[in-house]
Parts: structure tokens; sequence; C-alpha cells
């Protein structure tokens, strides 16, 4: 007769291959219906819908399954897995560690870091902050085009094929933002950020509406507003798996630094894990002990606050410059046999010339193997000079732009194996760029659930102010998201 402890090993032993199972077909499932959702034609409205659907679905039948409780598909993954993990890395220079986050606190305040964290950060800090300050404006975000390329969001694709077209040069608004950011960091120019846009688009409804009530509404001025903030979905709005692996990154190493601070100063970690909205990771957490950081000094309370700022700071430095060798050293030298037209936009001088899904081979004597060899005999051609373009359905003449813009969209002739993997770790870095450096700065501000929140509260006491403060952010980066809804469709 069969002991039983053998009998509860046994049920034990179904009841995981229960949860593996189910939450295995389940995942699966929901991950090639929104793989259907992103590959299909059809209403962007209602593709967001049903993928919502299904990530609410698939969420409460994972939760379930696992006798996880959920809200509406969303649900917490965590356990004390990780926690030994933080403990070595905290024990590991932890000099460096707080240096690491002060540094935070001088690109976040900029210049006056030095006197509201006076007793905290340095002169020398404050220094390599406003230097971190200058040196990702100045060189990173000319490249940040590259990220919202990657991003499905009309009103961005827009914006970003306009700026392709035009001349390439730094606005008297980017100086503004960078004097700002100077002055007081990436937490100043952020708010300004949100509320000059907030504002702009509160000003453009309030035209159009006036010009709905006299009988001349003028849909153009809503649909030529970018959203500040739109929802990031992988798979629908982001690429679905290098979105998923970027912003499993991003929320790994914010929460991770948060957990090492903590333990630096003694805190404990009560457990650590995941936030998911169905497949999708919405978030990560790590559970210090909130009794023991309220009873922290100001300043250690900041370092554990702005630690997850300071290592998606590192992180977007370190991505960008990932990028910048896929897209410089490695991408250009893989072969995908030409380009391949596929669009051609009327006026310009391909236009009834060549027609779409023709292979572009040669620019003249110049072998064209891809598109970065297209851009770069562009780039260096002679104005109201005649080209000669060799194609798979023959040979054309025709005078490009002065730009050297022949008006194609172009894409692999040839999909190769070594152009897919280094596409798709282009599109990864690029987006853990992007993405690290707008999470990062975003959340600075003085919003309940955000870094900056308690950096703020600890020094601005009157809860009355923290909370009109918070309000008015609310309210504009609600009136950010507006242009999302207009043209989504």
């Amino acid at each position: 007769m069969p002991s039983r402890s053998s009998i509860r090993g046994k049920r034990t032993g179904s009841s995981k291959f229960y949860k593996t199972a189910v939450t295995t077909t389940v995942a699966a499932a929901a991950l090639l219906s929104i793989a259907f959702l992103l590959i299909v034609n059809g209403d962007v409205l209602l593709r967001f819908a049903l993928a919502i659907v299904v990530l609410i679905v698939s969420g409460r039948m994972i939760a379930t399954a696992n006798g996880i409780s959920n809200s509406y598909g969303a649900y917490l993954l965590g356990g004390k897995r990780g926690i030994k993990l933080i403990d070595k890395l905290a024990t590991k220079n932890p000099k460096m560690w707080s240096g690491f986050a002060d540094w935070g606190l001088a690109f976040s305040f900029g210049i006056l870091s030095y006197f509201v964290f006076r007793n905290q950060v340095s002169k020398r800090m404050v220094v390599l902050g406003v230097a971190t300050i200058c040196a990702v404006l100045l060189l990173a975000f000319p490249y940040l085009p590259l990220v919202l390329s990657f991003i499905n969001i009309p009103q961005i694709s827009a914006s970003v094929a306009a700026s392709a077209q035009a001349p390439q040069g730094l606005s008297a608004f980017f100086y503004i933002f960078l004097a700002i950011s100077v002055i007081g960091g990436f937490s100043l120019s952020t708010i300004f950020l949100i509320l000059y846009s907030g504002g702009s688009i509160l000003y453009t409804t309030f035209l159009f509406l006036s010009g709905l009530l006299s009988s001349h509404p003028n849909y153009s001025i809503l649909t030529q507003q970018v959203p500040g903030v739109a929802p990031l979905i992988p798979g629908l709005t982001i690429p679905l798996f290098a979105g998923i692996i970027s912003l499993f990154i991003l929320l790994v190493v914010h929460e991770f630094s948060h957990g090492v601070l903590a333990r630096i100063v003694r805190v404990r970690i009560k457990s650590i894990g995941a936030i998911f909205f169905g497949i999708i990771p919405m978030g990560a957490f790590v559970e210090p002990d909130e009794k023991e950081v309220k009873r922290l000094k100001s300043h250690s309370q900041n370092r554990i606050s702005i630690a997850g700022v300071s290592a998606n700071m590192l992180t977007c430095i370190v991505f960008f410059a990932f990028t910048l060798v896929l897209l410089y050293l490695v991408l250009p030298n893989i072969s995908t046999g030409g380009v391949l037209v596929t669009q051609v936009v009327k006026g310009y001088p391909a236009y009834g010339v060549i027609a779409p899904n023709t292979t572009i081979l040669k620019w003249d004597n110049t072998t064209i193997s891809n598109s970065y060899d297209l851009t770069k005999a562009e780039a260096v051609y002679t104005p109201n000079t005649l080209v000669t373009l060799v194609t798979d359905k023959g040979a054309y003449q025709l005078t490009p732009t002065a730009s050297g813009k022949l008006g194609i969209s172009g894409a692999p002739a040839q999909a190769t194996y070594a152009y897919q993997a280094s596409n798709f770790l282009y599109a990864v870095a690029a987006l853990s760029f992007g993405l690290n450096f707008f999470v990062a700065i975003f959340n600075l501000l003085p919003i309940p659930g955000f870094d900056g929140w308690r950096i703020y509260e600890n020094k601005i006491r009157n809860k009355r102010t923290m909370k009109v403060i918070a309000m008015v952010l609310v309210i504009a980066i609600l009136l950010n998201v507006l242009p999302w809804f207009w043209t989504i469709s």
C-alpha cells in the first residue's frame, strides 16, 4: 500500500505538471494571436482592442491556473529568488554603488543638484552629471529617430518620415531644452516638455473646437499633433520579440538597482518579481520593507529612489554604443542582393520611371548590395547630374533631387539569415537605447508611483503643494495622450 507521502508527492507533481501545461499552452496561444494581429491588415484601433482582450483572457487563465490573484489579466509573479544575487551585488564595492546613485541625482537635477543635495552631491559629481546631460543630448539625441522608426504609431511614423526628408540640424527649441537640462537636470526639462507639449495640444484642441462651432472645422490641426505619451505594446506598437526583450532588460536593471541600494543601507527585501499583463511584462518589482525605508535619512532614501533612473541611463548609453556599432560596422557590410523598391513617391524623379518590385543593383558604377550602399550613393551625389540606375528590369537614367533622393521606399531584395539576425539585434539595441532613456527621464516626474515622487517629497514638505504639482502633471500627461486617439485608425 502506497504511503501518504508518496501520494502527496504524486499529487504535487501532477499539480505542477497541470500548471506548467496550462501556462505554456495559454502563453503560446496568446503569442500566436498577437503575432497574427501584427501581420493582418485592418483597423489599428480594432486590432489594438482585440490584443487587449487576448491579454486579459490569457492573463486570467494563467493566473487562475497558478492560483494567483489578478486584476483584468494583470498579475504578479514574485518570490524570494534573486534576493541572494542582490545581496551579493550589494556587498561588492558599496561606495561605487552609492556614487552611481549620486551620479543619477547629478544628471537628474543638473547644476541645481549641488544646492538641493549639497551634503550629498560633490562639485565633481555635478560636473560629471552635467557632462552626461550634454553628451546624451548632443550625441545620442540626434539618433532618437532610429528608435522612433520602430514605433508603429501613425503620427510618430509620419514625423520620422518628414524629418528624414528635411535638412538635418538642431532647432532653437532643442538648445532651450539643453539649457534647462543643464540647469535643472532631466527632471526639470522633462517637466517643462510635458507641460509645453500638453499646453500645445490643449491650444490646438481649442482652435479645432472654435472652428467646429463656426462650421469650419480644420481636422488637419489635430492630426498633425504628435502624442507625447502613447502605449507601447510588443507586437502592435513595437516589434513583438525585440520589444519584449527590450522591456525585460529595462525592467530588470531598474528594479535590481533599487534593490542593491536598499540592501547597502541594510533594508530587508521582502520579495522580487515581475508584473505581467497577459504574457507581456509590464513591470518588475523589488519589494523592500517600506517601514525600514521610511526610517532612513533622506539622502539614503534618495539613493534608493534614484538608483533605477541611474541604471536606465547607463543602460541607455551602453545600448547607444551597441546601436552605432551595428549601424555603421555590421549592417552596411551584409549584402541583401540589392534594394527592392516597395513604393515610389509621386512627384519624385523615380515616379513613373521605376516600378515597385524592381531591384536596384547599381548606381552608376557603384554596386548597390544593400540600402546602406544606396544611402551612401545619395549622400555623395552631385546635384543636377544624370544617374544611371541598373536594375533587374533594365537600366534607367534619371536626375535625382539636389539631395540625391529618388523618391523610393526600399527593402532588402534578399532577407538573408545574416541580415535578419543582425536586424533583430539592431531592433533590440535601438529600442533598449531609446526606451531606457525615456523611462529614465519620465520616472523623474513628481507623481505618486514614480521615482521622482519620493525625492521631491523629501524636499517639498507641504503635501498640498505636492498634490497640486502631481495633479497638473497628470492632466498634462493625459493631454499628451490625446493625439494618439485622434488618428489611431
